[in-house]
């Protein structure tokens, strides 16, 4: 029976219909067993009580304030303020700690903001853990990002975790993602949650919108694959699993287009039999419009995921990376030009031009920009500055944005 009058979880439902089911079977009357009790049996297990489960997400900004309101009303100063070694520290020591910091989300006064994710863990606690997913943090940018969602599930009564995922959404988020991994996988107490209070695996979602709209398509691209290289890489060496969290928007710059490409373009190892995928609303029609466009896109999806599974792409070779590299650094270097008007070099010396860039004027490129190409060096404004061949171009005419 459930916890009172009613079913909590899916669980409490399945111990009945499957005592029921084994004592048909046993009485001779398999064939009732078999018809609807067995249909039911599968629906729970397949669905649960909840059809399906929802993610919470919140950015990452909204977590730091309810540390420094926490901290500030503990007497320990501004937790904003601490250095990210500092941060990582303090949190650990209370994930490691049997004591609970303020006794509840209602033991202090908070501004609503505050009160409003205190609120959203309380839920959690109290509804338990089966009806959501992942719990999503936009913007991470750093460890104590991730430990802190988990403190606050510890602080609000949460016995079993929801998994927690950080999202990696900028350029530079991106390439410090591997890092930021690295030292959760170190941390004593992040190291042996797994498959204790939360999952046994780790996930990781990765953005397109944003890194787009950050850097550009191209250099987008190949930092999202150089990034999962090194994520798949990392978890291989620490024995954790990884489930890799693809948030695709619906269009071609936000990381949109064919299912089974998308899929089968993705680094060695990173689809490993099985893949999460955002399907935005503006693309949700025409992927489930119809019972035959559903068919299409589930059988899309599963034929990419066992060929990526079964048999993988090989690496790329290192001729590629180069030529990535160097494409990635012109792609940034053009969108730069192309947002601000170029107004002249300051100098060239030592091989490194320093460009003088300014918003004045209308958006329009005028001169052929060739003084860093006949240096040879990369006018990359997002990365270390690196050696590319003489006879690449920036920019070969005129052009109007």
């Amino acid at each position: 029976a459930g916890s009172g009058a009613f079913f909590s979880t899916s669980r409490e439902l399945l111990e009945p219909l499957v005592l029921m089911h084994d004592s048909l079977q046993e009485c001779g009357d398999g064939f009732i067993a078999r018809g609807g009790l067995r249909d039911l049996i599968r629906r729970v297990q397949s669905f649960g009580l909840f059809l399906v489960k929802l993610d919470v997400r919140q950015e990452s900004g909204r977590h730091e304030e309810v540390m420094d309101a926490i901290t500030s009303h503990l007497g320990l100063g501004s937790y904003s303020s601490w250095a990210e070694a500092t941060k990582l520290q303090w949190l650990t020591n209370e994930l490691l700690s049997k004591r609970p910091l303020v006794g509840g989300s209602a033991a202090f006064t908070c501004s609503p903001e505050v009160r409003e994710v205190l609120d959203t863990f309380a839920t959690i606690a109290r509804v338990g853990p089966e009806p959501f997913g992942a719990y999503v943090i936009s913007m991470t940018t750093s460890p104590s990002d991730v430990l802190a969602v988990h403190l606050l599930q510890k602080e609000m009564g949460c016995r079993r975790h929801l998994r927690v995922a950080p999202l990696f959404e900028t350029k530079q988020d991106l390439t410090n993602a591997p890092g930021t991994m690295q030292t959760l996988y170190r941390n004593e107490w992040y190291r042996q949650h797994f498959g204790t209070v939360g999952p046994d695996y780790q996930e990781v979602m990765l953005g397109y919108s944003d890194s787009a709209k950050d850097a550009g398509r191209l250099t987008s691209a190949w930092e999202l694959y150089k990034a999962q290289e090194e994520l798949v890489r990392l978890s291989d060496e620490q024995g954790v699993p990884l489930r890799l969290f693809h948030g695709r928007g619906g269009s071609v710059g936000r990381g949109g287009g064919p299912q089974w490409l998308a899929i089968a373009s993705q680094p060695a190892g990173s689809v490993r039999g099985n893949l999460r995928v955002t399907i935005q609303g503006e693309v949700i029609e025409s992927y489930f419009g119809t019972e035959h466009m559903s068919d299409l896109t589930f059988e899309r999806y599963s034929t990419a995921i066992l060929r990526s599974s079964l048999a993988p792409p090989a690496a790329p070779s290192a001729a590629f990376r180069e030529t990535m590299e160097v494409r990635r650094c012109w792609a940034c270097a053009l969108g730069e030009v192309l947002r601000v008007r170029v107004s002249g070099f300051a100098s060239c010396a030592g091989g490194v031009c320093v460009w003088t860039l300014h918003d004045e004027g209308p958006p329009t490129v005028s001169a052929r920009v060739r003084v860093c190409v006949r240096l040879g060096v990369c006018p990359c404004v997002c990365g270390p500055r690196r050696r590319v061949p003489m006879s690449t171009t920036l920019l070969d005419a005129p052009r109007r944005v």
